[in-house]
This record gives structure tokens, sequence and C-alpha cells, in this order.
């Protein structure tokens, strides 16, 4: 995590019209204790009276410095030269007054909670806090989305199963998106246990994450029963125990419990 701040001459957030200094703050960890180390550090002077391409070119000067931060940390948030930042060099602002570090702490933990929210959802299940899958809202109703290895991050952390199986057990969704590092083991004989489909495929060419889609029978999709999920084990390409019954395949022909080995990288869930 980088911050932006600008402080006085206190070391304390202050208003982009109080002379002072925009320092880029790095969060660090050692030892298991998490801190704070100033990478650049500029001056920078603005007044109200300033004319407009002055103030521009000071604050896209001193920005330049601050590398890849999106973030600014300062005593205010009103006025021209934050919709300079906002607009033009695309930062997210927080006001903030107090110690400067609790305050780059606050910051932190909100722009994570933030991110965290456009992953998964957080619910209450048995009275205890676990993520869940998120609607989507520029999606037909029913579509739902979810981080699961940033979901497995949040404290305390639940398993891959008990985050998923209790959504998938409702089946009130048409679609779920589910990207992850690796399938759960177990989510092949759920698909079946609960009659949804799913397919898998690979989210880039480096091969590393996966996206599995889970579709209900009220989908085309899920009525077409698609199968195939990658590192699931071979069982999957074929078609599931109830539509051999259905379709009353010999005996011989059938897959047992033994046969299916699933592959996946080794991780949580």
């Amino acid at each position: 995590m980088k911050i932006t701040a600008h402080v006085n001459a206190r070391g304390e957030p202050a208003s982009l019209y109080e002379p002072g200094r925009l320092r880029l703050y790095e969060q660090t960890e050692e030892n298991g204790r998490q801190g704070w180390r100033v990478l650049h550090d500029v001056a920078l002077e603005i007044s109200e009276d300033m004319p407009l391409q002055a103030v521009k070119a000071a604050l896209h000067g001193a920005a330049a410095h601050m590398e890849d931060s999106k973030v600014l940390l300062s005593g205010s948030v009103r006025g021209m030269p934050y919709s300079v930042f906002q607009e033009e060099l695309g930062y997210r602002i927080w006001k903030s007054e107090g110690p400067l570090l609790a305050q780059l702490d606050t910051v932190a933990r909100k722009e994570a909670e933030q991110a965290a929210s456009k992953r998964y959802d957080i619910v209450a299940l048995a009275s205890r806090p676990v993520p869940a899958p998120v609607q989507l809202s520029d999606a037909e109703p029913g579509c739902f989305w979810i981080d699961l290895a940033e979901a497995l991050k949040y404290v305390p952390t639940p398993t891959s199963r008990q985050i998923l199986i209790p959504f998938l057990e409702r089946g009130q969704f048409r679609k779920l998106e589910i990207v992850c590092d690796h399938i759960p083991k177990w989510m092949a004989w759920e698909m079946e246990r609960l009659d949804l489909s799913a397919e898998s495929e690979a989210v880039d060419s480096s091969g590393v994450g996966v996206k599995v889609t889970v579709y209900t029978r009220h989908t085309p999709e899920g009525r077409a029963r698609k199968a195939g999920l990658l590192g699931a084990g071979p069982a999957l390409c074929l078609p599931c125990p109830r539509d051999r019954e259905r379709r009353r395949l010999p005996a011989a022909d059938r897959v047992e419990v033994a046969d299916w080995q699933p592959v996946g990288v080794p991780g949580k869930g």
C-alpha cells in the first residue's frame, strides 16, 4: 500500500492550501509489525489567489514524484486543488486529522475494505461474519461474482466450502462466477449433489488462476448441463451420474468414486 500525504511543518495532515510537503509513504512489515517509510518528499505551496494554470502545474509537478500512488491523505477535501487530484490525476482523497501514522493506518484499512467489497460481500452465518458472492449490478438479475482467493484472506478465515456451499444450497441465483487460484477438490461432487452445472477456464495464458462459472437449471447453460472443470479430474468431462441413470447405461460404463482423481494447485480450500 502506498499513500500520498500532504503534511504541514508539524508533520500532520494539512489542507493543500496550507504550505507543506507532499510525501509518498509505503507500508512496510518487519518482524510481524507494520509501519510506514517515506519514499519521496517534495515541497508544495499553493494559494487561493494563484492562477489556475499555476496551481495545476504545481500539483502535476509534485504528483509526478508520487510514483503509482492514487490515494491522497489531506486535512481537507474541498476546493479546486482536490478537483485536480481527483479528475485529472485520478486520486481517491481521504480527509483525516490527528497523528499521521495512525491516520495512514486508518486510510490503508479503509482502502482495503473498499477494495474487498468489490470482490466479495460479508453476510452473517450462524452469527458469524462470512464472505459471500456479490451481485453484479451491471448484469442481468441473478448474476453473482466472488474473488475466492481474496475472500479466503478474510479474518476470521473460513474455508472455501463454508463460503460457497450456503450460497449454492440456497439456489437463489442464475449464474455465479468464481475467480480462484485453484478449483476446490470438493466442487465436482457438490455440483452433482446440488444438481448444478459448471465449467471453468484459465484466467489468462500464464496458467495462474481459474474462473469457474456455475449455472442453475433455470438457465439455458444449466439445462445443457455443461461440464468440465480444469483440474477437477476426468469425471466431470463425462455425462453426470443422473444422466447415466436416465439413459440406463450399462453398469460397466459407470464411473466409481475411486476413479475420481482431483488435481489442483495446492492451496486453501
